[in-house]
């Protein structure tokens, strides 16, 4: 995949000022620091690029297409070219995010599911690259606040914060697999932390993922949120009831919900479907 010609246009014009500011670094203090930012953003730029890039090296691999065929009902359901456009990303995302496992042998199912994760949630947002995600790491079994695995913890899944934990997410296996077995339920951990990832484009992980949604739709999203909370405590409402822990646990929860079951979610709770499709959907909503 080629650098796109905006972001080669983009990188040129740095170029170029960097040169401006560098002729005022022997001048004063304040040339040295112009420098030294615009450097940064023009090696930020061609990290990424050069990360994007690589995916060119990465063929897909044809027996893949029996997994994702058995496994992922999404990808079942498109027509051939939708197929080769998600075997195209499955290949950006192997090329670009490590996959590492702990307590068993990775394979490429496995590798296969996690990459399904983070694509058919975001199918209408291509250019959303998983923000500063770098690794996922996938555990035999539920883990606990200490990353130790057994039959007694709860957490199926987290985004990391702060470190080098900032750029690393966690999976349980089994959670992952279920999400993708199980096609009645609401539930899929992989669908929920990459929704945190998408919420934590603007800096903050708060259930308002602001660049996805419309400035003059942010005071209506949180209202309804809060009220949906509301019914969730009092016992009046299908989402599950995580989702009550707090405004970005709603948002991954619904997110979630809005994946796995999107008509019954448009039956049930059309005003939260009509938001969701503005952030997942846009284009449709526009249309």
């Amino acid at each position: 995949m080629q650098t796109s010609f905006t972001t080669r246009l983009f990188l040129g014009i740095l170029f170029f000022v960097g040169i401006i500011m560098g002729i005022g670094v022997y001048q004063d203090a304040l040339g040295i620091v112009w420098f030294l930012v615009v450097l940064g953003m023009m090696a930020g730029l061609l990290f990424r690029s050069y990360r994007i890039a690589r995916s060119a090296a990465v063929a897909f691999n044809p027996q893949w297409r029996e997994v994702l065929a058995s496994k992922v009902s999404f990808y079942q359901d498109l027509d051939r070219s939708d197929q080769a456009v998600f075997e195209e990303r499955v290949a950006v995302f192997f090329s670009t995010i490590k996959i590492t496992a702990v307590d068993f042998e990775l394979d490429d199912e496995c590798r296969l599911l996690v990459a399904a994760s983070s694509i058919v949630p975001f199918w209408d947002l291509p250019r959303w690259q998983y923000g500063s995600l770098q690794e996922v790491i996938v555990y035999s079994g539920h883990f606990d606040e200490n990353y130790q695995i057994s039959e007694d913890h709860h957490i199926l899944g987290m985004v990391g914060s702060g470190g080098n934990m900032d750029h690393v997410m966690l999976l349980s296996k089994p959670a992952l697999y279920s999400g993708f077995d199980n096609k009645t339920n609401k539930n899929h951990v992989g669908f929920h932390e990459f929704a945190h990832l998408l919420d934590k484009s603007d800096g903050d992980v708060d259930g308002i993922p602001e660049l996805f949604l419309p400035k003059e739709m942010v005071n209506p999203w949180t209202k309804l949120v809060h009220r949906e909370i509301g019914r969730i405590k009092a016992d009046e409402s299908d989402i599950n009831p995580y989702g009550a822990t707090s405004d970005a646990e709603f948002f991954a929860v619904i997110s979630e919900y809005y994946h796995k079951r999107p008509h019954l979610l448009e039956k049930k709770h059309p005003d939260l479907f009509k938001m969701l499709q503005m952030i997942y959907h846009p284009q449709i909503v526009e249309g």
